[in-house]
């Protein structure tokens, strides 16, 4: 298949090398030409050292390929789908035919919308031909091609298929099912988590509150997705507990990163600063705070990541405030 993979960051580039070496003809799309040049030349995969992009695999600035691929995977931070794809449609490029795949996770700040949502608003009427790819899978060692397991999720189980065809092989393994919202919200959610556990190391507190915050935050984030229509059980599969678990306690999570370094006495600029990647969670959690507030939904720990984050409050504070809230039933 002809696939155009949308973002070379550490895991468009790992997703494009997996499928280059499954036999599919790739595009890696890069908006910074100097650095798409870069790649190009040097096929030296971003932030994952020890690793290199296929030799052959054709790396550009260029969205004319768009034109003629069959599928397009779309592997950029959340915040920049809609100027993305609005690029894309003013540029004369139709998604129309084409299976989209959104390996993106968040939820837009404002419109609430989920990444699949946004694509469908600008490109109107091609949701049924778009899979979600999701699930604890960290770039670092997908590329060393160490056993993983991923979702594949659709409206419909036909397009959720036609995914999990061109990605599947010996050591990335895909699990298909038909609950996009449920999927969607757990993938960008667990991103809020994964900061409260990094403030959690960073305040140097030990296995029983992280495994507390891991676990409650679970159930809010079941809460919203439930309340935003997604089904109860996906959130106990690999786009739920799954990456949640995974983002919570890797070395490789950014937003575990980001919490940390906060923990530690950080600002939420310098913080960011220092990582100089995305961290999806930061942006999420203005989104699942405003989801709670417009759903009237209790989301302690989202609330305390928040006001952390946004709000300049102290995470020592954060903590007291959550271990002494009013007692309630499990």
């Amino acid at each position: 298949m002809k696939i155009t993979v949308l973002g070379a960051g550490s895991w468009g580039a790992t997703l494009a090398a997996l499928l280059f070496e499954n036999g599919h003809d790739v595009t890696l799309w890069e908006f910074d030409a100097k650095r798409a040049k870069d790649l190009q030349d040097r096929k030296i995969k971003p932030f994952n050292a020890g690793t290199n992009l296929p030799s052959a695999l054709v790396v550009t600035n260029s969205i004319k390929s768009l034109k003629n691929s069959e599928a397009v995977l779309f592997v950029i931070p959340s915040q920049y789908m809609r100027s993305l794809c609005l690029h894309l449609k003013n540029n004369g490029i139709l998604l129309d035919g084409k299976l989209i795949i959104s390996a993106t996770k968040g939820i837009e700040n404002k419109t609430l919308l989920r990444m699949s949502e946004v694509i469908d608003e600008i490109f109107k009427g091609v949701y049924r031909n778009i899979a979600v790819l999701s699930g604890p899978s960290h770039a670092e060692e997908v590329c060393r091609k160490i056993p993983t397991a991923v979702t594949s999720t659709a409206l419909n189980l036909e397009t959720a298929e036609r995914c999990r065809m061109i990605f599947m092989n010996e050591y990335f393994r895909i699990y298909n099912q038909n609950d996009i919202i449920g999927v969607e919200t757990g993938s960008a959610l667990k991103n809020v988590f994964a900061v409260a556990s990094g403030i959690v190391d960073g305040l140097k507190y030990g296995d029983n509150t992280k495994a507390a915050i891991i676990s409650r935050g679970l159930k809010e984030l079941s809460r919203v997705g439930i309340a935003l229509g997604g089904k109860e059980q996906t959130f106990y599969g690999l786009s739920g507990v799954g990456d949640l678990m995974v983002t919570c306690f890797s070395k490789h999570s950014r937003n575990r990163a980001i919490g940390q370094a906060i923990g530690e006495g950080k600002t939420l600029d310098e913080a960011e600063k220092n990582l100089g990647m995305v961290a999806e969670g930061v942006k999420n959690t203005i989104s699942a705070y405003e989801i709670g507030k417009k759903l009237n939904i209790e989301l302690p720990i989202i609330n305390e990541v928040y006001a952390v984050l946004f709000e300049g409050k102290n995470p020592l504070k954060a903590v007291s405030d959550l271990m002494t809230r009013c007692p309630c039933h499990e």
